[in-house]
Protein backbone atom coordinates (compact mmCIF):
# COMPACT_ATOMS: atom_id res chain seq x y z
CA UNK A 1 0.00 0.00 0.00
CA UNK A 2 0.97 3.55 -0.61
CA UNK A 3 -0.32 6.53 0.41
CA UNK A 4 -1.40 8.87 -2.57
CA UNK A 5 -0.77 11.94 -0.69
CA UNK A 6 1.73 14.31 -2.96
CA UNK A 7 5.05 13.93 -1.69
CA UNK A 8 6.88 15.93 0.51
CA UNK A 9 10.71 16.92 0.46
CA UNK A 10 11.78 13.65 2.83
CA UNK A 11 14.96 12.81 1.41
CA UNK A 12 15.95 16.96 1.74
CA UNK A 13 15.30 17.03 5.10
CA UNK A 14 17.04 14.03 5.93
CA UNK A 15 20.04 15.03 4.65
CA UNK A 16 19.70 17.88 6.46
CA UNK A 17 20.10 15.95 9.95
CA UNK A 18 23.19 16.48 11.94
CA UNK A 19 25.22 13.08 13.00
CA UNK A 20 26.97 15.18 15.58
CA UNK A 21 24.81 15.81 18.67
CA UNK A 22 22.13 13.11 18.14
CA UNK A 23 20.71 10.87 20.74
CA UNK A 24 20.72 7.03 20.29
CA UNK A 25 19.01 4.99 22.10
CA UNK A 26 18.53 1.08 21.57
CA UNK A 27 15.59 -1.37 22.92
CA UNK A 28 16.25 -5.17 21.93
CA UNK A 29 14.94 -7.62 23.09
CA UNK A 30 14.66 -11.40 22.38
CA UNK A 31 11.95 -14.16 23.28
CA UNK A 32 11.87 -17.76 23.25
CA UNK A 33 8.98 -20.55 24.18
CA UNK A 34 9.30 -22.82 26.92
CA UNK A 35 6.74 -25.24 27.15
CA UNK A 36 3.60 -23.47 27.31
CA UNK A 37 5.28 -20.50 27.88
CA UNK A 38 6.98 -17.28 26.64
CA UNK A 39 10.17 -15.98 28.27
CA UNK A 40 12.20 -13.27 27.86
CA UNK A 41 15.75 -13.93 27.13
CA UNK A 42 18.66 -11.46 25.54
CA UNK A 43 17.69 -8.24 26.52
CA UNK A 44 19.45 -4.46 25.79
CA UNK A 45 17.50 -0.89 26.84
CA UNK A 46 19.33 2.26 27.11
CA UNK A 47 18.25 5.82 27.83
CA UNK A 48 15.81 7.11 26.31
CA UNK A 49 13.82 4.07 26.91
CA UNK A 50 13.42 1.68 30.23
CA UNK A 51 11.50 -1.14 30.95
CA UNK A 52 10.14 -2.77 34.09
CA UNK A 53 9.30 -6.60 33.42
CA UNK A 54 7.50 -8.39 31.01
CA UNK A 55 3.78 -9.10 32.11
CA UNK A 56 2.15 -12.26 31.45
CA UNK A 57 -1.66 -11.11 31.40
CA UNK A 58 -3.57 -13.87 29.51
CA UNK A 59 -4.27 -16.63 32.03
CA UNK A 60 -6.29 -17.92 29.31
CA UNK A 61 -3.21 -17.30 26.44
CA UNK A 62 -0.19 -18.67 28.62
CA UNK A 63 2.01 -18.20 25.50
CA UNK A 64 1.64 -15.10 25.03
CA UNK A 65 4.08 -12.44 27.37
CA UNK A 66 2.99 -8.27 27.56
CA UNK A 67 6.42 -5.75 27.89
CA UNK A 68 5.87 -2.04 27.84
CA UNK A 69 8.03 -0.08 25.81
CA UNK A 70 8.68 3.20 28.41
CA UNK A 71 10.29 6.44 27.86
CA UNK A 72 11.70 8.63 30.77
CA UNK A 73 12.60 11.29 28.09
CA UNK A 74 9.13 13.31 27.44
CA UNK A 75 9.32 11.96 23.68
CA UNK A 76 10.79 12.58 20.63
CA UNK A 77 13.42 15.49 20.05
CA UNK A 78 15.04 17.00 16.63
CA UNK A 79 17.91 14.19 15.63
CA UNK A 80 17.17 11.87 17.64
CA UNK A 81 18.00 8.26 16.62
CA UNK A 82 16.27 5.67 18.23
CA UNK A 83 16.64 1.70 17.51
CA UNK A 84 14.19 -1.22 17.86
CA UNK A 85 14.99 -4.97 17.70
CA UNK A 86 12.65 -7.72 18.42
CA UNK A 87 13.43 -11.23 17.98
CA UNK A 88 11.14 -14.30 18.54
CA UNK A 89 11.60 -18.01 18.54
CA UNK A 90 9.86 -20.90 17.38
CA UNK A 91 6.28 -20.59 19.11
CA UNK A 92 7.06 -17.90 20.87
CA UNK A 93 4.27 -15.13 21.15
CA UNK A 94 5.04 -11.33 22.52
CA UNK A 95 2.64 -8.08 22.42
CA UNK A 96 4.71 -4.71 22.60
CA UNK A 97 3.11 -1.68 23.07
CA UNK A 98 3.90 1.60 25.38
CA UNK A 99 3.09 3.81 28.49
CA UNK A 100 1.47 5.93 26.41
CA UNK A 101 0.95 8.49 23.44
CA UNK A 102 4.33 9.84 22.58
CA UNK A 103 4.37 13.31 21.81
CA UNK A 104 7.28 14.55 19.04
CA UNK A 105 8.34 18.06 19.74
CA UNK A 106 9.57 20.99 17.06
CA UNK A 107 12.76 19.03 15.26
CA UNK A 108 13.77 22.42 13.90
CA UNK A 109 14.34 20.80 10.28
CA UNK A 110 16.70 17.86 11.80
CA UNK A 111 13.50 14.96 12.08
CA UNK A 112 13.64 12.32 14.49
CA UNK A 113 13.99 9.28 13.46
CA UNK A 114 12.94 5.49 14.77
CA UNK A 115 13.80 2.11 13.22
CA UNK A 116 12.47 -1.34 14.33
CA UNK A 117 13.76 -4.53 13.06
CA UNK A 118 11.84 -7.69 13.48
CA UNK A 119 12.59 -11.89 13.17
CA UNK A 120 9.80 -14.05 13.66
CA UNK A 121 10.81 -17.59 13.54
CA UNK A 122 8.04 -20.77 12.75
CA UNK A 123 4.60 -20.25 14.26
CA UNK A 124 5.58 -17.06 16.34
CA UNK A 125 3.39 -14.06 17.13
CA UNK A 126 4.23 -10.55 17.81
CA UNK A 127 1.44 -7.24 18.52
CA UNK A 128 3.46 -4.06 18.16
CA UNK A 129 1.18 -1.56 19.12
CA UNK A 130 2.42 1.82 20.26
CA UNK A 131 -0.04 4.75 21.02
CA UNK A 132 -0.36 7.36 18.77
CA UNK A 133 2.63 9.67 18.01
CA UNK A 134 1.36 13.65 18.73
CA UNK A 135 3.02 16.05 16.91
CA UNK A 136 3.94 19.38 18.02
CA UNK A 137 4.29 22.34 15.30
CA UNK A 138 6.95 21.95 14.06
CA UNK A 139 7.24 18.26 14.51
CA UNK A 140 8.98 16.13 11.97
CA UNK A 141 9.75 11.84 12.44
CA UNK A 142 10.24 8.88 10.11
CA UNK A 143 9.70 5.59 11.07
CA UNK A 144 10.93 2.51 9.34
CA UNK A 145 10.26 -1.13 10.37
CA UNK A 146 11.81 -4.21 8.59
CA UNK A 147 10.57 -7.58 9.24
CA UNK A 148 11.18 -11.08 8.36
CA UNK A 149 8.18 -13.52 9.02
CA UNK A 150 8.79 -17.27 8.53
CA UNK A 151 6.04 -19.95 8.03
CA UNK A 152 3.24 -20.11 10.67
CA UNK A 153 4.26 -16.29 12.06
CA UNK A 154 1.97 -13.65 13.03
CA UNK A 155 3.21 -10.29 13.06
CA UNK A 156 0.60 -7.20 14.11
CA UNK A 157 1.65 -4.00 13.74
CA UNK A 158 -0.29 -0.29 14.13
CA UNK A 159 1.00 2.84 13.32
CA UNK A 160 -0.80 6.32 14.37
CA UNK A 161 -0.73 9.73 14.54
CA UNK A 162 -2.69 12.83 15.15
CA UNK A 163 -1.11 16.80 15.68
CA UNK A 164 -1.62 19.00 18.32
CA UNK A 165 -0.62 22.99 19.21
CA UNK A 166 -0.19 23.81 22.85
CA UNK A 167 -0.51 27.01 22.63
CA UNK A 168 -4.32 26.29 20.03
CA UNK A 169 -2.73 28.47 17.85
CA UNK A 170 -3.65 25.93 14.67
CA UNK A 171 0.32 25.58 13.47
CA UNK A 172 0.73 22.95 11.71
CA UNK A 173 3.69 19.83 12.15
CA UNK A 174 6.57 19.54 9.86
CA UNK A 175 6.45 16.27 8.58
CA UNK A 176 5.90 12.65 8.88
CA UNK A 177 7.39 9.50 7.07
CA UNK A 178 6.81 5.68 8.00
CA UNK A 179 8.11 2.94 5.20
CA UNK A 180 7.49 -0.97 6.26
CA UNK A 181 8.68 -3.88 4.45
CA UNK A 182 7.89 -7.32 4.79
CA UNK A 183 10.10 -10.33 4.04
CA UNK A 184 9.72 -14.31 4.46
CA UNK A 185 12.18 -16.27 6.14
CA UNK A 186 14.59 -16.53 2.27
CA UNK A 187 14.23 -12.92 1.92
CA UNK A 188 11.48 -12.54 -0.57
CA UNK A 189 9.72 -9.06 -0.27
CA UNK A 190 6.27 -9.79 0.29
CA UNK A 191 4.95 -6.08 0.88
CA UNK A 192 6.07 -2.54 1.59
CA UNK A 193 3.89 0.56 2.64
CA UNK A 194 5.12 3.80 2.45
CA UNK A 195 3.17 6.84 3.88
CA UNK A 196 4.54 10.72 3.92
CA UNK A 197 2.58 13.63 4.41
CA UNK A 198 3.29 17.07 5.90
CA UNK A 199 1.42 19.21 8.37
CA UNK A 200 0.46 21.98 5.43
CA UNK A 201 -0.93 19.12 3.11
CA UNK A 202 -3.22 18.31 6.34
CA UNK A 203 -3.99 21.75 7.24
CA UNK A 204 -6.92 24.12 6.15
CA UNK A 205 -10.41 23.15 4.02
CA UNK A 206 -8.96 21.72 1.70
CA UNK A 207 -7.20 18.92 3.69
CA UNK A 208 -7.45 15.36 2.21
CA UNK A 209 -8.73 14.12 5.89
CA UNK A 210 -11.35 16.90 6.61
CA UNK A 211 -12.25 16.98 10.37
CA UNK A 212 -11.24 13.68 11.30
CA UNK A 213 -8.05 13.96 14.03
CA UNK A 214 -6.62 10.47 14.38
CA UNK A 215 -4.67 8.63 11.41
CA UNK A 216 -3.94 4.96 11.93
CA UNK A 217 -2.67 2.23 9.95
CA UNK A 218 -2.23 -0.95 10.80
CA UNK A 219 -0.88 -4.60 9.10
CA UNK A 220 -1.95 -8.40 10.04
CA UNK A 221 0.32 -10.18 8.36
CA UNK A 222 1.46 -14.18 8.17
CA UNK A 223 -0.29 -17.30 8.15
CA UNK A 224 -3.39 -16.94 6.87
CA UNK A 225 -5.37 -19.52 8.95
CA UNK A 226 -4.35 -17.39 11.92
CA UNK A 227 -5.74 -13.81 10.83
CA UNK A 228 -9.12 -12.32 11.38
CA UNK A 229 -11.83 -12.60 8.45
CA UNK A 230 -12.44 -10.12 6.30
CA UNK A 231 -15.70 -9.65 7.54
CA UNK A 232 -14.84 -9.41 10.80
CA UNK A 233 -12.38 -6.81 10.12
CA UNK A 234 -15.05 -4.70 8.26
CA UNK A 235 -17.06 -5.06 10.37
CA UNK A 236 -15.49 -2.52 12.08
CA UNK A 237 -16.40 0.12 10.28
CA UNK A 238 -20.00 0.63 11.95
CA UNK A 239 -19.76 3.95 13.93
CA UNK A 240 -20.09 7.27 12.44
CA UNK A 241 -16.98 8.49 14.55
CA UNK A 242 -14.68 6.69 12.08
CA UNK A 243 -13.64 5.51 9.18
CA UNK A 244 -12.10 1.89 8.02
CA UNK A 245 -10.54 0.33 5.06
CA UNK A 246 -9.39 -3.45 4.43
CA UNK A 247 -7.35 -4.24 1.59
CA UNK A 248 -6.08 -7.82 1.14
CA UNK A 249 -2.49 -6.98 1.12
CA UNK A 250 -0.04 -8.50 -2.41
CA UNK A 251 1.71 -11.87 -2.23
CA UNK A 252 -1.09 -13.12 0.22
CA UNK A 253 0.97 -11.23 2.77
CA UNK A 254 -2.13 -10.30 5.02
CA UNK A 255 -4.36 -7.30 5.41
CA UNK A 256 -3.91 -3.80 5.53
CA UNK A 257 -6.39 -1.51 7.05
CA UNK A 258 -6.77 2.03 7.43
CA UNK A 259 -8.12 4.34 9.92
CA UNK A 260 -9.61 7.82 9.97
CA UNK A 261 -10.80 8.44 13.35
CA UNK A 262 -13.22 11.95 15.38
CA UNK A 263 -11.03 11.23 18.46
CA UNK A 264 -8.32 9.84 20.24
CA UNK A 265 -10.88 7.84 22.15
CA UNK A 266 -12.83 6.25 19.22
CA UNK A 267 -9.33 5.78 17.34
CA UNK A 268 -7.96 3.66 20.80
CA UNK A 269 -11.40 1.02 20.54
CA UNK A 270 -10.81 0.70 16.86
CA UNK A 271 -7.14 -0.26 17.33
CA UNK A 272 -7.81 -2.22 20.50
CA UNK A 273 -11.07 -4.39 18.65
CA UNK A 274 -8.17 -4.72 16.07
CA UNK A 275 -5.58 -6.22 18.49
CA UNK A 276 -8.51 -8.69 20.06
CA UNK A 277 -9.09 -9.78 16.39
CA UNK A 278 -5.87 -10.48 15.96
CA UNK A 279 -5.31 -12.40 19.22
CA UNK A 280 -8.92 -14.53 18.66
CA UNK A 281 -7.69 -15.55 15.25
CA UNK A 282 -4.21 -16.84 16.10
CA UNK A 283 -5.12 -18.43 19.75
CA UNK A 284 -8.75 -18.96 19.68
CA UNK A 285 -9.12 -16.58 22.91
CA UNK A 286 -9.26 -13.05 23.21
CA UNK A 287 -6.77 -11.36 25.02
CA UNK A 288 -7.28 -9.14 28.22
CA UNK A 289 -7.57 -4.96 28.64
CA UNK A 290 -4.48 -3.73 28.52
CA UNK A 291 -3.82 -1.03 31.68
CA UNK A 292 -2.37 1.86 30.28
Amino acid sequence: MTSHWPQPRHHEVLAQSRQAGARCGRFELTFSRHGGRTHLGRQFVSYPFHMTRPFALDAAIPALLTVYQQSSSGGLYRDDRLGSRYELGTGAAAHVTTQAATVVHDCHGQPAQQATEIALEEGAFLALTPDPLVLFPGASCSSTIQARLAPGAVLFLSDAFTCHDPEGRLRPFDWVGADVVIRDAAGRLLVRDNLEVTGAQLAGPTSPIGHWRVVSSFMLLGDPARLPIAEALVALNNTTSAIVGVTALANGAGWGIRCLAADAVTARGIAESLFGLAVLAAFGKPPMPRRK
